[in-house]
Formats: C-alpha cells, structure tokens, sequence
C-alpha cells in the first residue's frame, strides 16, 4: 500500500458496515461450527473412550488436517484472492480460464499426494507417531485408518478453492457454514454407523471422508450461482497461475512457522510434569474461540475488501477499513480478555471438571487460559495486519515476521518455564504474539500512514474504560452468589448469568462513555 491516493469511487466502496456484516456472517457460522465440534468430541469420547483406538484414530485425524492447515485453507485463499480480484478486473472470462487452470493443477497435484501418501504412510506415520510402532496393533490400526482418512486432504483442498472464489465474490455464509458439515458427517457416523462396524473408529474415518465430499459438493451450486461452472483446463502457463504461486510459497512458510510455533510447545511441555500437555489443549481450545469469532472472521472478511480497493486504486478507502477492522477487532476482544482473566476458572470447571479432570486440572488449566487471553488482542491483530500485507500481494513479509515470532517464543518458552511450568510456555506464546504484531503494525505504517488515528484511538480508549463497570459487575456477582462447587446446572445458569451480563454492562458502559453505534463508521 502507498500513501498516495487516487481518486476513490464512492459508488464502488463496500461500507466499513458491510464489512462488518461480512465479519458477523463468518464469526456466527464459526460460532455454530464450533458448538457442533463441542457435541461431537462428547460423543467420541462416549463412542471411542481413551484407548488404543482413540490414539489410533486421533492420530490418522491428524495426518490429513496438518496438510490442509499447511497447504490448503488460510496459504490458498491469501494467494488465491488478490489474484482473483485483480482478473476480474480486467476481464471476467479470464478469471473463469485462470481458475479453470488453477483447479485444475490443484487437482493433478492433490491426486499425486494422495496416492504418494496412502503408499508411503508408513514413513509418515514414523515421523507423526514414532511410538506407535513398537505396539504392532495400535500401529496397523492407525496405519489402517490413516489410509481410509487421507482422501480427505483432497476433498478439503479443492473446497478451499471454493472457498476463496466465494469470498472473493463477497459470498462468506457458505464457506463459514461448510465446516460444520464435517461435524455433522462424524456426529452421523458416530451414531448411525458405528454399530455396524466391529471398531467405531473405522466408521468415524468413514464419517470424515463423507464430510469432505458433503463440504465440496454443496460447493458446486454457489460457485454456478456467481457464473463459474468449474471445468478441466491444462493452460498452466497462465501468467496468473504464476502470480499465484508467487504468493503461495512466502504464505506457506508462514503458516509452517506456526504449526513449528505449536510443535515446539508441545516437545517443551513434554518436559514438564504429567498434565502439562493437557493443560495447553484444553486451554487453546477455549482462547481459540474468541480469536476465530473475532480475528479470523475479521481477516476473511478484510481481504476480499482490501484487495478489490487495492485493484482499483482505492488506497483510502482500503486504509479506512483497515482502520475500522482494527478498531472494531480491538473493542470486541478488549472485554474478551477482561472476561476470561475474571471467568478462566468457572469456564474450565464447568466444562471440563468431572471423572478423571480433577479441580486441580482446573486451577492448572484456568492459568494457562489466562495467560494465552493476554495475547488475544495480539492474536487478532496479527490477523487483520497479515491480511492488508496479503491483500498487496506481499506474503513475505507476514512469513518474515512468523519466523521472528517463533524464535522469540523459543526463546521465552524455554526461559518461562523454569519458573511458570505450562503457564510460562502460554505466556511466551502470547508475548510473541505481540512482538510479531508490532512488526507488522510498523511495517504497515510505513507503506500506509498512521493506522491508529485519533478516531481510532478514541474508540479504543472507550472500550478500556467501559471494561471497568463490566469487571465491577464480575466482583459483585461473585461476591453475593458464589459460583457453585459441583452442580452442573447451578453452574451453567452462573455463567449464563455472568457472561450475557457482562455483555450488557460493557455495552451500556460504552454507549454512555460517546459509542453511540456499532457500525464504526468514521467520520473523516
């Protein structure tokens, strides 16, 4: 992005509304997503328990979905997306003939991993699982599985694809919606397969590969409904193909970055003392909540916006919403992270404290959880920040600053856990988050201007003092109605006392301290 600016085109310009409608329509699908993975890990526990056939199909699980994380989704979609806007442009039909080639080599290419991956399973699972393979059963059922699950990386990649023609189109509810499906898929073969099956397991990898197809296949009617019926084309010398790889390489360094960012933490708190590992998950899949209602909804909502401006000549416009993302990112995580430092504890106890999860997992969990809210807002920022560098065709610099914040949260994970165990190695992800972010807030500054303008930072101020009456509100409810010990419902209906009422006390707070509406729209 440039400071210099051209002549915008009103009648063109998405409002900062729209974009947040498009944030709502990701973050609510998301929401639903996440509910349904919430039901459907209760019932695998019930259908799989924690036994050899749990470890087996966990680990087949996570062969597929560590190269779609790698290749598909978030490095597809940052390539895929200005690319596209930029064709579109120019001429609609050649978008069409540039996406016909792309599906197409995306294709050839994914059918060659799959095969390539099913034979040499072995040598993968020696690096995903070393120490299955002195256990010869569990090792030829995960091996078994793997192989079943595998396809999945096919299907889930070409849906990427869809995902990012949708977007790119301002289409977002089908794409957020998608993924629940997989949940459906594996709720169904939990219920209604499993008892034909002599294992459960092998009936939930059917449930995953009928998830894949049913997430692709709802694809095909938008994608005819915003005018591409997707056909073969071997013209892969299209200029465009090659901008795209362009990006795609810089983007996915960048998120191996993370997934070494995640490795790392997991071999570290292997170190430490039995539970540490749990504690981390547990915790990560509570603050990833919030970071993907909020920060992911926003970046998937910022890119197909900033890269149309951006094709346009729009630079103004594409600051201004790159403004207000910011802005509304950091009003909506400010009470996140206030509320999870006071309700850390009664979360985790309420969903997770019974059997074999002891009140001390709790406290021990509960920690973790608030150390990794300190670097919500970071986390999102980092999103929305990646988003305009994606958005300027310029993956490098996001990769850059990934690799920095891995070393620095070596660095600090090793230092930390001396004295904090698993809570410094979440307190280390969290700082890093924020030395990743300021790089990359500097790096925009330089290329855009002033991001926290006064407007902007004046909303932001508003949102840190109406935090105030809302955590007044969290003390006075635990002070006269003390959250309960161990009934479930009794400590539902406190949460569900606690958080709606944080919500309206933050609001109010807010709308009485001069936020007089929520579409952040900024006067300039």
């Amino acid at each position: 992005m440039s400071i210099n600016s051209t002549k915008s085109n009103k009648a063109q310009q998405p409002t900062t509304q729209s974009l947040l409608q498009a944030a709502s329509t990701v973050g609510s699908w998301t929401m639903l997503s996440r509910i349904l993975g919430f039901v459907r890990d209760i019932i695998l526990a019930r259908v799989l328990g924690a036994g050899m056939l749990a470890d087996a199909f966990f680990v087949a699980f996570k062969l597929p979905n560590f190269f779609r994380r790698m290749f598909a989704e978030g490095t597809l979609t940052v390539a895929m997306v200005p690319v596209l806007q930029e064709q579109r442009k120019l001429d609609i039909e050649e978008s069409h003939r540039y996406l016909n080639s792309l599906a197409s080599m995306l294709l050839l290419i994914l059918l060659l991993v799959t095969v390539f991956g099913i034979i040499g399973m072995p040598w993968l699972l020696l690096a995903f699982a070393p120490g299955f393979h002195d256990e010869p059963t569990r090792w030829q059922h995960t091996l078994t599985l793997a192989r079943w699950m595998f396809p999945y990386l096919l299907l889930i990649s070409l849906t990427a694809m869809a995902w990012a023609v949708l977007n790119t189109h301002k289409k977002f509810a089908l794409a957020a919606a998608s993924p629940s499906l997989l949940n459906v898929a594996m709720i169904f073969a939990a219920l209604a397969l499993a008892p034909f099956f002599t294992h459960p397991a092998y009936a939930l990898a059917v449930g995953v590969v009928l998830g894949g197809v049913l997430q692709l296949v709802i694809q095909f009617p938008a994608l005819k409904r915003i005018g591409w019926i997707p056909r073969l084309s071997f013209n892969f010398k299209n200029p465009a193909i090659f901008q795209t790889m362009r990006l795609f390489w810089p983007a996915l360094l960048g998120i191996a970055a993370v997934q070494i960012n995640i490795l790392i933490g997991t071999i570290l708190a292997t170190l430490l003392p039995v539970g540490a590992v749990s504690y981390l998950y547990y915790a990560d899949r509570i603050v990833q909540l919030p970071l993907a209602l909020f920060g992911i909804a926003m970046g998937t909502a910022l890119l197909p916006a900033l890269s149309e401006h951006l094709a346009h000549g729009r630079i103004e416009e594409a600051k201004a919403d790159l403004q207000n993302g910011l802005a509304w990112l950091t009003w909506i995580t400010m009470p996140a992270l206030a509320g999870i430092l006071m309700l850390a504890e009664p979360i985790i106890s309420t969903l997770f404290e019974q059997g074999e999860f002891s009140h001390h997992d709790t406290i021990a969990t509960a920690q973790a959880l608030q150390a990794y809210s300190i670097g919500l807002i970071a986390f999102c920022w980092i999103r929305a920040l990646a988003t305009a560098c994606y958005a300027n065709k310029d993956s490098k610099a996001p990769m850059n600053f990934a690799i920095v914040g891995v070393i620095t949260n070596t660095i600090l994970a090793i230092v930390l856990m001396q004295w904090f165990a698993h809570v410094g190695l979440a307190l280390a992800t969290s700082l890093a988050a924020f030395v990743n972010a300021a790089l990359l807030l500097r790096y925009v500054h330089k290329l855009q201007g002033n991001i926290f303008d006064q407007p902007t930072l004046s909303r932001i101020i508003r949102a840190a003092l109406a935090c105030i009456p809302m955590l007044g509100f969290l003390f006075a409810l635990s002070a006269t109605w003390s959250f309960p010990d161990a009934n479930k419902w009794l400590q539902c209906g406190w949460l569900l006392t606690a958080i709606p009422g944080s919500i309206v006390v933050f609001a109010t707070s807010a709308w009485l301290l001069g936020e007089k509406s929520l579409n952040f729209r900024t006067k300039r």
